[in-house]
């Protein structure tokens, strides 16, 4: 809306322009014409003339701070904001401009406090418009740099102010579809409201609203006047904790949350969630491994890339080399990787004792204008002796000295052992169930046996195993326990999480039981219980409606067992017109599950099932025909693909989002131009999806449809 005399003051006083800067308004209604039409320069210049009759003037400020950023001046625009919040510390615009400049410059901390400063400025619930965008924006570099708890803080509040605002939905989207992110860290959440024998009730009240609102210091402060009060409520420790975690003092929080662990009214089960809150978000150091870089030169290159190509324990890895070179480094002609024993016998089973581990990887570079020919290693500190032994005694006179040692970086110990990085020469030679047994006989015993002897910070430089069978270390070890199994592959973490257990003598956990009655009841009891041990629950009672709210809500996070659970109940009950919703829901989960697990073809016939369940509740059918004509183009069926996708276009073209849906699907393929127009659709079977290619075996999972142990690999060229 232009701007006039009622508009609230681009200064940001707050007041009308005609109560603030009246005789501003001509030359303010003008900048705002250059500005929405791009015309920075003619802006900039603007702004530099007013600025000689109206100096400090925030408007003016402000949009120059925008001009900086948008032609990509930063250094110039850092320095005005820095200018400007020193000069005007108080002033929303100045501090909103800082914020973002400190946030560019990477001092989030600094900026984060800035921002908690500038929103305690307002009332609570309240926030004015100039903070909106460096709130998603610290938030943004905040989940970049893995401080999880105040990224997702951040981004709620960011849309409890901003319902509409895509940015910030777009943030939670992405934090919430993230495996990597333990649930806890995205939900862990403070109590509401004290309880009613809590003689400062409303004193509580008064800093949850100031918890849920962003005026965190303030609430911090609340908190900690009420402490005095811990034992007789000690949930006062979590909120505390919660918010130094939000604001980014990690020790602080920790503490909090051990004070709240410790006392004798906390659950065991809350204990180790506090503790597990704490530890997530304090990496230990100690037992980090380096990676490193070594070079060696190759005196004869082609003699030793025909060697190498012909030794049985390296694996040549295909990879496109334009991708990895430009003018300044010339990509590798190979790239290898390098396996600790020999690959077993054609049609020998699997197993921990046969089955090689990646030794390292390196890449081979012919010999170029201003450089022999080399080979760059990429090895675990712990594997370097073994791997260049192995590679002298294959290259032997072909392999040179050693020219470049150098540090890659630095990986958790247990980042590397939760990722064994088997090695399968002839994955299409064994099912998945094979590879599964592998990987889990390996999480079971061989890494369970190592992590129990493996120092902890945690434990003040002991090991898991020394105190085991003690009751009072029950909730840490507990704890221990949870933080790996929220680190590890959904395929293997109850079972690891139940050998660890057994292992270290701590309560297995027990099974929830909701109360049996109308749903109300039984939804009104999860809210109550925190998401990630939904998976723990009877859902055996539950109806077809309480369980598809509850399987909406699980979805959104990806809890997979819980989804599997609830699914599975809405399926085991009788389809009803009610509970039609539901079942679709259901089926769509039981869908990905079965294409993940057991590929597409199988995937079909829980589709054709789902799609009758569908026509016969009076549902549209247009999505799930949508994902079988993808997977019937995975099978290299085109004409299935075709016919689909002509009955939802032809069916279905009064349903804006199923064909918002098809035309998405034929942008993702290749099929239509963004713009709706057409490319070809496919005449000939299409290829289907290569094997991965040989010693390059991973898991299955749903996330990739593919073999994988989870975690990163040191460099390849897939």
């Amino acid at each position: 809306m232009p701007l006039d005399s009622h508009s609230l003051c681009p200064c940001g006083s707050g007041k009308e322009i005609r109560f603030c800067c009246s005789d501003m308004l001509k030359e303010y209604q003008q900048l705002e014409t250059v500005l929405s039409g791009g015309q920075f320069a003619a802006a900039l210049s603007m702004i530099e003339k007013l600025e000689k009759d109206h100096p400090n003037n925030a408007a003016l400020i402000s949009a120059k701070c925008l001009i900086l950023r948008e032609t990509g001046r930063f250094d110039e625009f850092i320095a005005e904001a820095e200018s400007f919040y020193r000069e005007n510390p108080d002033k929303l615009k100045a501090i909103a401009e800082f914020v973002i400049a400190r946030t560019i410059g990477g001092r989030t901390d600094e900026a984060l406090s800035a921002l908690i400063d500038g929103i305690e400025k307002n009332e609570p619930g309240k926030i004015d418009g100039s903070l909106l965008f460096p709130l998603v924006m610290i938030a943004q570099q905040l989940l970049e740099q893995g401080k999880i708890y105040t990224a997702v803080a951040l981004a709620k509040l960011s849309q409890s102010f901003n319902p509409k605002s895509r940015e910030s939905a777009a943030l939670l989207t992405q934090i919430y579809r993230r495996k990597d992110i333990p649930l806890i860290e995205k939900e862990l959440t403070f109590d509401p409201a004290a309880p009613d024998d809590f003689p400062f009730r409303d004193k509580y009240q008064d800093a949850a609203v100031r918890l849920a609102t962003g005026h965190w210091k303030e609430a911090k402060a609340i908190l900690e006047e009420l402490l005095s009060c811990a034992g007789q409520w000690p949930n006062l420790y979590r909120s505390l904790g919660l918010v130094n975690f939000w604001l980014g003092d990690a020790d602080a929080a920790a503490e909090a949350m051990r004070k709240f662990a410790a006392s004798p009214r906390v659950s065991f089960d809350d204990a180790v969630d506090a503790l597990t809150a704490a530890m997530l978000t304090r990496r230990q150091q100690s037992d980090d491994l380096d990676v490193v870089q070594v070079v060696r030169t190759v005196p004869n290159p082609d003699k030793a890339l025909e060697i190498l190509l012909s030794t049985p324990r390296l694996v040549s890895m295909p990879f496109d080399a334009r991708m990895y070179g430009d003018a300044e480094r010339p990509a590798p002609s190979h790239a290898f990787r390098a396996v600790d024993r020999p690959f077993p016998p054609q049609g020998e089973a699997l197993t921990l004792e046969n089955t090689p581990l990646l030794l390292g990887t390196f890449l081979f570079f012919g010999k170029q204008t201003d450089r022999d020919a080399r080979i760059e290693i990429q090895v675990f500190e712990q594997n370097r002796e073994t791997l260049l032994a192995f590679l002298s005694e294959t290259l032997g006179a072909e392999l040179g000295p050693e020219v470049e040692t150098n540090l890659l970086t630095k990986l958790p110990w247990l980042f590397k052992k939760l990722d064994p990085e088997f090695q399968i020469k002839d994955p299409a030679g064994f099912s998945a169930d094979a590879v599964e047994k592998l990987y889990r006989d390996y999480f079971e015993t061989v890494f369970a046996e190592e992590w129990l002897d493996h120092p902890s910070d945690f434990l003040d430089g002991g090991t898991p195993r020394s105190l085991a069978g003690k009751p009072e270390s029950a909730p840490l070890l507990a704890a221990l326990v949870q933080t790996v199994v929220f680190q590890t592959d959904p395929q293997f973490s109850e079972g690891l999480a139940r050998a660890l257990r057994e292992k270290l003598g701590i309560p297995q956990p027990e099974t929830i039981i909701p109360p049996e009655g109308d749903d109300s009841e039984a939804l009104a009891f999860f809210q109550r219980i925190p998401i990630w041990r939904w998976s723990r629950a009877d859902v055996s009672t539950l109806s077809a409606a309480a369980a598809g709210q509850l399987l909406r809500v699980v979805s959104l996070f990806g809890e997979d067992e819980a989804m599997t659970r609830l699914s599975d109940r809405i399926l085991s009950l009788p389809a009803e017109k009610e509970n039609a919703e539901a079942r679709y829901t259901a089926y769509e989960v039981r869908i990905a599950k079965t294409e993940a697990a057991e590929g597409p073809a199988k995937a079909l016939e829980l589709i054709a099932e789902a799609k009758k369940a569908a026509r016969e509740a009076g549902i549209s059918d247009a999505s799930l025909s949508l994902r079988e004509a993808a997977m019937q183009l995975a099978l290299g069926r085109a004409d299935e693909f075709r016919r689909l996708v002509t009955y939802v276009a032809r069916e279905h073209r009064d349903d804006p989002e199923a064909m918002a849906e098809l035309q998405m699907m034929m942008i993702n393929l290749g099929l239509i131009n963004p713009d709706g127009t057409p490319r070809s659709m496919p005449t000939a079977p299409a290829a289907a999806e290569p094997a991965p290619p040989a010693g390059e075996t991973k898991l299955w999972t749903p996330e990739s449809g593919a073999p994988s142990s989870g975690g990163s690999k040191l460099w390849t060229p897939d």
